[in-house]
């Protein structure tokens, strides 16, 4: 098989482009510009205008889904693990479902839990395994940025998000976390990372001092990161 239609799992040792190499930092820089390009027309924009783009990245997005079936099946190379039960597979759809619905509290779980996910992906990329030339290095890099793109643009239209929503969105999460590890149980899976931190991963320094007992940092980190995400807005008494 060509390496440019190898996954991350299947790949031989080699062809890999490595954690910010040029590629890496090239992808990086294209993100930023294409977030501050659409973000300014998203801002200007009219409503029917913000309504098409939201639509386009949400069709985007499916597309970009749908690409890793249509190389990991013909190919003999798809896994359980490429089910969309990753936190930024499951943002595929809510994305979708948001610009079917306008949903405010999809709205939030998008800013929330898809941003950081979608940017800690793209800053430390678990496909580093991978040449630049290749489909599913694309794919990945492509959609990890469509996910982040996403709720960037609620932002540039005016989107404030609210801790009282946010609030009532983490029992949901928790319990499809819940799920999830049964899942992995199941399938024999690593969904949230839960069975291991990807490797590049910051988890992983957790896990070579603490184990498995790095999954109990999970609530920390969340209390962290969205401290930091909605403080700002706190602040300004819009949250």
């Amino acid at each position: 098989m060509k390496p440019w239609l190898y996954t991350s799992e299947a790949i031989p040792d080699g062809y890999g482009m490595g954690t910010f190499s040029p590629g890496h930092i090239a992808w990086l820089l294209a993100a930023v510009a294409i977030t501050l390009a659409l973000g300014r027309k998203y801002r200007r924009g009219s409503e029917e205008e913000r309504g098409r783009i939201r639509w386009c990245l949400a069709v985007l997005l499916l597309a970009d889904e749908a690409l890793k079936y249509a190389v990991t099946i013909p190919t003999g190379q798809w896994i359980w693990e490429f089910l969309p039960l990753h936190l930024c597979s499951i943002s595929v759809f809510i994305a979708f479902f948001h610009a079917v619905s306008g949903s405010i509290y999809l709205a939030e779980y998008l800013y929330a839990v898809s941003l950081p996910t979608a940017l800690m992906a793209l800053v430390f990329p678990d496909w580093m395994n991978l040449p630049l030339i290749n489909i599913m290095c694309f794919h990945s890099f492509s959609i990890h940025i469509l996910i982040a793109l996403y709720p960037a643009m609620l932002l540039f239209g005016g989107f404030r998000p609210s801790s009282r929503r946010l609030m009532r969105l983490v029992p949901f999460i928790v319990l499809y976390g819940i799920a999830i590890y049964f899942v992995n149980n199941a399938l024999g899976t690593n969904f949230f990372f839960m069975n291991g931190p990807a490797e590049g991963n910051p988890l992983t320094i957790l896990e070579k001092y603490i184990g498995g007992w790095y999954r109990i940092a999970f609530p920390v980190i969340a209390a962290i990161v969205w401290t930091l995400m909605y403080l700002p807005f706190r602040c300004s008494g819009r949250s």
